[in-house]
């Protein structure tokens, strides 16, 4: 059996209840995501996963698990600037 893991699904898109998300940003090794929604009150919110591994060797799936909630602003400037500072 391959032990190898997977490559980050840059795939992927998240759906957020309640909100539409606006953009995806990577960190440069695609391992964390920066995900910008925009919900009904029209705040740009910043959320961040990470590709998470840490159960392949025992049942073979890796996931984009969350890294941070709550960071909102009312542009989508400052959402992106925002979102990139966490991925640093």
């Amino acid at each position: 059996m391959d032990s190898q893991q997977p490559p980050p699904n840059t795939s992927h898109k998240p759906s957020i209840a309640g909100e539409t998300v606006v953009e995806l940003l990577y960190s440069p090794s695609q391992r964390e995501r920066g995900i910008i929604t925009l919900d009904a009150q029209g705040l740009f919110r910043v959320r961040t996963d990470f590709w998470d591994v840490s159960d392949w060797d025992f049942i073979r799936e890796a996931y984009w698990c969350q890294k941070h909630i709550g960071t909102f602003t009312d542009t989508l400037t400052s959402a992106r600037t925002l979102c990139l500072e966490r991925l640093k």
